[in-house]
């Protein structure tokens, strides 16, 4: 059986839009550990939205797994 990757099970890696935006904030946040300072991108209303919904279903499905 194939194991399915992680954009596939990641509620927060589906959409694409988000996707992008939280692998930018990661690189952000991982370069300012090494003491090279970037500016954090910030959220937009249409991008909190889809976090609040990411959040939602990876709550469902961590329910539904108890």
């Amino acid at each position: 059986m194939k194991k399915k990757s992680l954009i596939e099970t990641n509620p927060y890696l589906k959409d694409p839009e988000l996707r992008k935006f939280l692998i930018e904030r990661s690189v952000a946040s991982s370069t300012a550990v090494e003491g090279v300072h970037v500016k954090y991108p910030e959220f937009t209303k249409e991008l909190k939205k889809k976090m609040r919904e990411a959040t939602a279903a990876a709550q469902k499905a961590r329910n539904q797994k108890s």
